[in-house]
């Protein structure tokens, strides 16, 4: 009598299933290889490595989730969206090839509504799953340009010097945020940030107003169109989204709480920890408030994905911008995906 007593792993190869597993048999325990070629297979055109991270998070389960395409120069910019919407996470990245092209790693980040120039925890991502661990930094060609991630004691750092600065707006925000002109911290301005991503920085006096803030998705893009704030009206054509920030926190340890809010697909979103809403702070806070900072903002907490996000910056007397936004990286998973 032949039995199954163990599976131990598959690759596919020319729409192929080899199969690795032993069995028990009565000549003793023995090991096969069963190739299957099914009919289900006859469609797919590729096979791609793909590997799912972690971002900002001190152990797996938290942060923000990512998914990693390898080797993906062979799909087409329809495919990449497809699959960004297949897998539903906030950003999905593909790594176009494992080589570099002038000491950069060219890389490419899909939401499930469009390609974006730059995102913080896709860079840091990408990055982690494509350091060996003899690297300490690495560089990926993105939309916005070079930007370099260099890990120390675990943490991995991008760092940007790009910021741009928008118009302000007054208290009566607070009515699309679904909380009170009064939850308005006035002694910041609430003011359009952008390093590739543009947000709407909004300074709440307390924890308890961050966690009210809500957000009416058709409210939201009518507000966003009339102010040219809406991809098919903006200067970038880019959906601006909104970062909630406040200096009463969960954790002592910690210097801000913040939220992220974003109308995608005409639907509001939030995301569990954000690099580039992050950078955008920190470029803010150092106009406004000191020309070096090195700060922890914990975000994710009212999506029960604890985030941990390092920002470290300075601005010199020539006005340039030095941003710096860290964090730790779990491997969850890894898999193929059929095209």
């Amino acid at each position: 009598m032949w039995t199954l007593t163990h599976f131990w792993g598959y690759f596919v190869d020319n729409k192929q299933i080899h199969l690795f597993y032993t069995s028990n048999s009565p000549f003793g325990l023995n090991f096969y290889i069963k190739t299957l070629f099914l009919p289900i297979l006859n469609d797919i055109v590729m096979v791609v490595d793909f590997s799912i991270v972690d971002v900002f998070a001190e152990q797996k389960y938290q942060g923000n989730q990512l998914a990693v395409f390898h080797h993906a120069n062979g799909l087409t910019d329809e495919q990449m969206l497809r699959i960004a919407r297949e897998i539903g996470f906030q950003e999905s990245t593909f790594i176009m090839s494992d080589k570099t092209v002038e000491g950069a790693y060219d890389v490419r980040i899909f939401t499930p509504e469009y390609e974006v120039p730059f995102a913080g925890h896709p860079t840091l991502g990408t990055a982690f799953v494509l350091m060996k661990e003899s690297d300490t930094a690495i560089t990926l060609n993105l939309k916005i340009g070079k930007v370099p991630v260099n890990v120390a004691n675990e943490t991995l750092w991008l760092e940007i010097n790009n910021p741009t600065f928008g118009e302000t707006f007054g208290t009566d925000l607070a009515r699309l945020l679904g909380i009170q002109p009064e939850d308005i911290d006035e002694t910041w301005p609430i003011q359009l940030v952008s390093t590739g991503l543009p947000y709407l920085i909004v300074p709440v006096k307390t924890l308890r107003a961050v966690q009210e803030v809500y957000l009416e998705d058709v409210a939201v893009k009518e507000w966003l169109t009339e102010n040219k704030l809406y991809k098919t009206n903006s200067s970038d054509g880019l959906t601006v989204a909104f970062f909630v920030f406040t200096d009463e926190t969960h954790a002592q340890v910690n210097h801000l709480h913040a939220r992220m809010f974003c109308l995608e697909n005409d639907k509001i979103v939030e995301d569990a920890a954000t690099g580039s809403a992050n950078a955008c702070l920190l470029a803010y806070l150092l106009k406004h408030e000191l020309p070096m900072i090195h700060k922890l903002v914990e975000q994710g907490y009212e999506m029960k994905r604890p985030s941990l996000i390092n920002i470290k910056g300075e601005l010199n007397q020539e006005g340039n911008y030095t941003l710096q936004v860290g964090g730790k990286v779990q491997l969850v998973a890894q898999g193929k995906w059929f095209v």
